[in-house]
């Protein structure tokens, strides 16, 4: 099934979102425009992508808005994450179809946006999901189309999209059906949505926990995937050659306790951050995962009842950034936390932030230019209040 929509664009004078992008870890962060870029009563962000090989650099943000069972939007700026508005100021935004409780996930490449998400069609079995991608130009059109069978009853979650060499799309899921779970990886030409891909393959990752989470990275060489199976954390490593899949390996890299990975890569080094009982770590490879460091203790506190745990994590030469909700055991309470390090993993950084909900990093890389570091965050507000959804660069 094929859907081509609009763009919808109506933004609400009582909503606002705000971004925020920021050079690699360093400098005061400066707020995009609109600031805020979104309020409204309920706003939670999803997702963040950058993409600096479409100059002057792409940037979009994946978030929800509202609740029961909630809208999916795309905002995005098409000049490195300043300003997000349109040339009439209005917020440049599109809607998503997609259950915003089972993940989202945003890539750039091919002139497009591509967003994977978790879907229940109407008419459906109560439970049934599919995967479902949506593609919008830079410049204009938008299409949908499923990528998993609707002929068969399964549930789908953590739908995770990349950009492999500008070439392929690696969409990876969780999926559910006759009582066992397994992760997937398809290996997808960029052939516009609604015609057929000139390359096509479904690839079997094996067992899988299906709230154990899934996270997945590409360089133009190989797609990594991170899994759970039997609380112990997966990393399926699958070889890319002429545009097809090559030589797959995967191996168990932590053992017992693990949920939520994240994962990272960009040329030979790979990042991958997770909650391990409870407790925030980070693994690092300067050879594609070949051979991983040993684990780097970024958030002490929390444990299984309360656990802390990982947003996300981006990597660019020397520099990582992960970000991560850490409890506190005095306050009772989790709080955004930024762990960074500019040296691979020898000296770690933490900073606070103070706002209440998720916040998101991510490197934008442009040729000659040094690496800006982009950020989305939404502020839980109290009862009667907006929430807000913001963004900056530093």
């Amino acid at each position: 099934m094929v859907v081509k929509r609009g763009l919808l664009l109506a933004v609400g004078s009582a909503l606002a979102l705000v971004l925020t992008a920021a050079t690699p870890m360093m400098t005061v962060g400066r707020e995009a425009l609109p600031s805020p870029l979104r309020a409204a009563n309920l706003l939670r962000v999803k997702a963040i992508a950058t993409n600096g090989v479409i100059k002057p650099g792409i940037v979009a943000v994946g978030y929800q808005e509202a609740s029961k069972p909630g809208q999916l939007y795309v905002a995005w700026s098409n000049d490195r994450g300043t300003d997000f508005r349109k040339a009439n100021g209005k917020l440049r935004r599109y809607r998503v179809v997609g259950d915003p409780a089972r993940g989202m996930s945003l890539a750039i490449c091919a002139g497009r946006i591509w967003i994977g998400t978790a879907w229940h069609r109407p008419g459906d079995k109560a439970g049934d999901s599919d995967v479902i991608l949506t593609s919008r130009t830079i410049k204009g059109g938008a299409a949908q189309a499923l990528m998993t069978s609707t002929s068969e009853d399964h549930r789908v979650r953590d739908v995770s999209v990349n950009c492999v060499s500008g070439k392929l799309l690696a969409i990876s899921w969780l999926e559910k059906s006759g009582g066992q779970t397994k992760a997937r990886l398809m290996l997808r030409s960029v052939e516009p949505l609604g015609t057929t891909p000139a390359y096509e393959q479904v690839i079997d990752l094996g067992p899988a926990d299906f709230r154990g989470g899934l996270s997945a990275a590409s360089i133009p060489q190989q797609v990594a995937v991170a899994f759970v199976r039997n609380g112990d954390l997966r990393l399926h490593r699958q070889a890319v050659q002429d545009n097809q899949a090559g030589v797959g390996s995967q191996k168990t890299i932590v053992w017992k306790g693990v949920r939520n990975p994240k994962i990272a890569a960009r040329r030979n080094r790979l990042a991958v951050t997770y909650s391990d009982a409870g407790k925030v770590k980070a693994k690092l490879s300067r050879d594609r995962g070949v051979r991983l460091s040993k684990p780097y203790l970024l958030a002490r506190t929390g444990g299984t009842r309360h656990p802390s745990l990982p947003w996300s994590i981006d990597v660019v030469g020397g520099n990582v950034v992960a970000t991560a909700s850490v409890y506190t055991p005095t306050t009772g309470k989790s709080a955004p936390k930024r762990i960074s390090t500019s040296d691979f993993g020898q000296t770690w950084r933490t900073r606070d932030y103070g706002n209440r909900g998720a916040r998101l990093d991510a490197f934008l890389k442009s040729k000659k230019q040094p690496a800006r570091l982009l950020e989305a965050w939404h502020n839980n507000a109290p009862k009667g209040r907006a929430d807000t959804l913001r963004a900056r660069y530093e």
